[in-house]
């Protein structure tokens, strides 16, 4: 079998963890397996502390950490600069391509393409745009404004002529179009892609995100309290859909049922967090901050409940989680979450209302009635527990999504 020599490239703040950090370290653990393929990681970090650009190996892998330039606004938006700094960064890279055949280019952040196009004009290589997230979306929490404009188009007067001003700028465009083969990890993102981009596409595959089975049968024994126990993981921020969840949570008291807990793991603003805990101090609710994975999974074998409110989500490693861990779990009926469950059967699902007034939100209302609904009753929330785990080991294991990422790096050489 041909050996592949496969770079992954993203772009990342220092001492942040996103959806793409995640899965890059999935992703990485999983390819460990795979003795073919020869793999670097080309991380270009924004950070005012890492300046000099580092290549380290960590475990089966090379590592090569290359600073962002402090300002990027240049770099995104002026042709003269991008094209200076990609010649920079090929220049400290371009030996790893010495005498390599098979090249694979995987690119996790749309912004890079531009980058990869550079180093495809210097080297015989492929490249995988892989779309994590739909850019647009993403104005929920920076341009509220702009992200009402944008959902109009998209959800209440959708057309041909609409759907091409969701893709944001040409770059965005580029992504979509001049690479080799397109990953998308729903179907929703496809369809956008399709309908978004005029003129031709590479082939386009659907890969659902898959994680590792931590799994262990739950042994925790619970005390005589009757004390239901929620669990909201993931950052703290509008677009997460928290300050609805906290809302319901309310309602759910003031219709006479005190023997609910939130635990909240995860950080946001400093402002955000103290605004909600003053907010809704009369709720029983524990902010726990950024657990490390080994307290976050004491956290999901203690719970009955996971909710997720987020108004916007492709590929949700918190609900993988949960699901892995065969937790009854409430959550928003948007994206790529309305995909991964079916509503009864593997999770209950909420619907948001938008309107010009006050925007997309959580129906707090339908959330309330979905709480209770579970509150009430054990059995169905351990149906849809032993539903859900059942779900990820037939769909969304880190096996599943590594064979089918390989397969695509196979048909490409």
């Amino acid at each position: 079998m041909e050996k592949i020599n496969l770079f992954l490239m993203d772009m990342s703040e220092d001492g942040t963890t996103t959806g793409v950090t995640r899965y890059m370290e999935t992703l990485l653990r999983g390819l460990s397996a795979c003795p073919d393929i020869e793999v670097c990681w080309i991380r270009l970090v924004h950070s005012r502390s890492k300046l000099i650009h580092r290549l380290e190996r960590v475990g089966t892998h090379l590592e090569y950490m290359i600073p962002l330039p402090l300002s990027m606004e240049p770099i995104l938006t002026e042709s003269y600069w991008n094209n200076k700094y990609n010649s920079v960064v090929f220049h400290i890279i371009e030996h790893l391509f010495a005498s390599k055949s098979n090249v694979i280019l995987h690119t996790h952040t749309l912004n890079l393409i531009d980058l990869a196009l550079y180093i495809r004009s210097k080297v015989d290589c492929k490249i995988i745009t892989h779309l994590h997230c739909i850019p647009w979306k993403g104005l929920y929490n920076r341009n509220p404004e702009h992200f009402n404009r944008l959902y109009k188009l998209a959800y209440v007067h959708p057309s041909s002529e609409t759907d091409l001003e969701l893709v944001l700028s040409d770059w965005e465009h580029r992504s979509y179009t001049l690479a080799d083969r397109l990953i998308c990890v729903t179907q929703c993102g496809a369809d956008f892609v399709r309908k978004g981009v005029a003129g031709a596409l590479p082939p386009t595959d659907i890969i659902p995100n898959g994680m590792d089975d931590f799994y262990e049968k739950r042994t925790v024994s619970r005390k005589k309290d009757k004390l239901i126990r929620l669990v909201y993981v993931g950052a703290l921020s509008p677009g997460k859909g928290l300050p609805f969840i906290l809302e319901a949570l309310r309602g759910v008291k003031q219709r006479g049922y005190d023997n609910i807990q939130l635990r909240i793991a995860g950080s946001g603003h400093p402002r955000f967090v103290d605004s909600l805990a003053s907010q809704y101090c009369d709720l029983d609710v524990r902010f726990l901050g950024l657990l490390p994975f080994d307290k976050l999974k004491e956290v999901y074998q203690n719970s009955d409940i996971g909710v997720i409110a987020s108004l916007q989500e492709q590929a949700s490693y918190v609900a993988l989680e949960m699901s892995m861990f065969g937790l009854a779990v409430i959550t928003t009926a948007v994206d790529g979450l309305d995909e991964m469950f079916t509503d009864g059967v593997t999770a209950l699902k909420v619907g948001v209302t938008f309107s010009a007034e006050d925007g997309l939100k959580v129906d707090v209302k339908m959330l309330e009635d979905k709480l209770i609904e579970l509150i009430e009753d054990k059995k169905k929330r351990h149906r849809l527990g032993y539903n859900a785990r059942r779900m990820y080991l037939e769909k969304l294991t880190l096996e599943q999504m590594t064979e089918r990422t390989v397969s695509i790096y196979r048909q490409l050489i």
